[in-house]
């Protein structure tokens, strides 16, 4: 018999344009959504009564490095650089284990933030032990997961280049699996770096996505000269882009991740509205564990904040404002709450190659799902269902997370997730990496 769940009476934010949003029930059958509506038939289903909860697409993380998370807090403050400085560095005291440990870790992390997909980008590959342990973690978790294999190295290198190639073809050929839960890509070289050419050369003979770091001015004008720019490259972070650089990507379909507690920080934020406004796909991520919790929603909230406060100051630099606020108008404000729930759903998925797979409740995707308490505090009556997720909700009200089919999360409670043994396999790591 097929296994089927049913989710009973949720308000159901579909992210598919035929479908939109009502109240009903969710069915799902071998890990695929089989019907949305009211009142599905779904005789000999398990029941998950979600009345009064608000369910969505599982939020998709973009762009993160989960191989930080036994270093959560150790850089707590961008500004003076200890990134680089200091956190980088501990990479050369990291054994395949302290791998395993921070992606196990962190994947359950993210689960319980509502993240069902993860772009886990790994520039910490010492040897051939050490990827097969950062994904045998996130198998284990069963977090959805597009595993960046880095071609990036640090110092000292004993991984030469032939053999990282080797390896790294080992890693596709043994883990890539779009009829499951796993999808590898790869991390190139930035600017300047003597193999870019190659590494995504390397990426693109295997049809398989890539990314590549962008923190310098004239990047993209270079990599467009080299032919380099296409859909299967995403840009991370880019604040100096310039505005015919944007033009260039939206041309040639290159995404911008943005990763905006890393990227508002000291930093100019205001490339997600040109990269917006050129038609530029835009995304968001965590980015780095060593300094922020793997809570992609709240990162969507920070954006939200940020880019509320720049749209406020652009209009007043550039019209007539009478009173506290500026007139709303078409592209002002630039994010509303579903505008960003989509960037984090339909749009990752599309970017990262997922689109036929999961980021709506569309019949026939895999049930990547998330279910939200609407709150303790009276809230049984919800105008909007993307606005109260984003602005009326704390990740203690995540009761339920699907991957796949398979329940992660129920009942706000981690499944198969052992805290003790999380701490203790913390502690153990940053014995070993802070001595």
């Amino acid at each position: 018999m097929a296994n089927r769940t049913v989710i009973r009476g949720a308000d159901i934010v579909t992210m598919d344009q035929a479908l939109g949003d009502l109240v009903g029930d969710i069915l799902v059958e071998d890990g695929a959504i089989k019907a949305v509506g009211r009142s599905l038939d779904a005789a000999g289903a398990e029941v998950i009564d979600a009345a009064g909860m608000i369910a969505l697409p599982g939020i998709i993380d973009a762009h993160t490095c989960l191989w930080q998370t036994v270093l959560r807090g150790y850089v707590p403050d961008l500004w003076p650089g200890k990134y680089y400085s200091g956190l980088l560095p501990l990479r050369r005291h990291y054994t395949p284990d302290d791998n395993f440990n921070a992606a196990y870790i962190g994947a359950f992390e993210m689960l319980s933030y509502g993240t069902t997909t993860v772009v886990d980008y790994c520039h910490n590959i010492g040897s051939p032990d050490y990827a097969p342990r950062s994904l045998e973690a996130l198998k284990t978790a069963g977090i959805r997961h597009l595993f960046e294999y880095s071609f990036m190295t640090f110092e000292p290198d004993t991984f030469p280049l032939a053999a990282r190639f080797d390896d790294a073809r080992r890693i596709y050929d043994r883990y890539h699996d779009p009829a499951g839960i796993t999808t590898i890509g790869f991390g190139v070289d930035s600017i300047g770096g003597p193999n870019l050419d190659v590494h995504l050369k390397f990426a693109r003979d295997l049809e398989a996505p890539s990314c590549i770091h962008v923190n310098e001015a004239g990047t993209i004008d270079k990599l467009n000269a080299a032919g380099l720019l296409g859909p299967d490259l995403s840009v991370i972070h880019g604040n100096l882009i310039s505005n015919p650089e944007l033009e260039m990507m939206a041309k040639t379909r290159t995404p911008l991740c943005f990763t905006p507690t890393a990227d508002t920080q000291g930093t100019p934020a205001d490339v997600v509205r040109r990269a917006f406004d050129r038609g530029v796909d835009v995304v968001f991520g965590c980015d780095i564990p060593c300094s922020i919790a793997s809570d992609t929603l709240g990162q969507l909230r920070v954006m939200y904040n940020v880019q509320g406060f720049l749209d406020g100051a652009m209009e007043r630099n550039f019209s007539t404002v009478l009173g506290r606020r500026p007139a709303v108008r078409p592209g002002v404000p630039l994010l509303t709450p579903r505008k960003l729930i989509e960037t984090a759903t339909v749009t990752a998925a599309r970017v990262l190659g997922l689109g036929s797979v999961v980021g709506s409740l569309t019949p026939g995707k895999r049930a990547d799902i998330v279910v939200v308490r609407k709150g303790p505090f009276g809230d049984s009556v919800v105008d909007d269902a993307c606005a109260h997720v984003l602005l009326q909700t704390s990740p203690r009200d995540i009761d339920t997370v699907m991957v796949d089919g398979r329940l992660r999360m129920q009942g706000g409670k981690l499944l198969d997730f052992d805290a003790a043994a999380a701490a203790k396999m913390v502690r153990e790591s940053r014995a070993r990496i802070l001595q």
